[in-house]
């Protein structure tokens, strides 16, 4: 789950930052290491060094800059920054090279319901393996396996016409991170387009 973090942080992580990333704004540096906390427009990084980072994404393209999760493996290019007269280290470019899918998948994620606007439909898989569907009254989704971190496979009751069919719906996961989740079948079509829910 984020958590609020307020920037700017303590001297100490703005020192430790500016050594590591460099202080010179036309050399962005890159550093590598584990995501220890994150809030919408900051990151806080242990590298491999065992510095601990404080790093800004606001205003980041997302594209370059995609949603973290506390524990992820990052590479993160970041260079200095002036912001209202304060140093901030500013992300260019991250990576994820590592996280754990199971955890970053778990949640809740849902959709606009393309028959009501006003309304969402989605699902909610739990850390035990168990699902429920939100806004899905005849598609009861009850459980859920993640294999290779990119088959998400998901055990289904439809329910209607007198009759409750049971089966699983597999789908390949184009997409994961902190803030959304595509999910495609096996021809490619993409069947779900979702945002995570906090």
């Amino acid at each position: 789950m984020k958590k609020n973090l307020f920037f700017p942080a303590a001297a100490t992580v703005t020192a430790l930052a500016l050594a590591s990333c460099g202080s010179k704004p036309a050399a962005p540096q890159t550093v590598e290491g584990a995501v220890l906390d994150a809030s919408m427009n900051n990151i806080t990084l242990v590298t491999t060094a065992g510095d601990t980072l404080n790093i800004s994404t606001m205003n980041a393209d997302p594209a370059k800059v995609p949603g973290v999760t506390v524990g992820d493996s990052v590479s993160v290019t970041c260079a200095e920054t002036d912001a209202d007269g304060v140093k901030v280290m500013q992300a260019q470019e991250l990576t994820v090279k590592s996280g754990s899918s199971d955890r970053r998948i778990q949640g809740e994620w849902t959709e606009p319901n393309p028959i009501d606007s006003a309304a969402v439909q989605g699902f909610r898989l739990n850390p035990d393996g168990t699902a429920e569907s939100i806004g899905m009254a005849t598609l009861q989704i009850t459980a859920w396996t993640l294999t290779d971190g990119k088959t998400l496979i998901l055990r289904t009751t439809s329910i209607g016409n007198k009759q409750t069919i049971e089966g699983q719906d597999t789908l390949t996961v184009d997409k994961l991170d902190a803030d959304s989740l595509v999910l495609s079948n096996g021809s490619g079509y993409v069947q779900w387009r979702l945002a995570r829910q906090q």
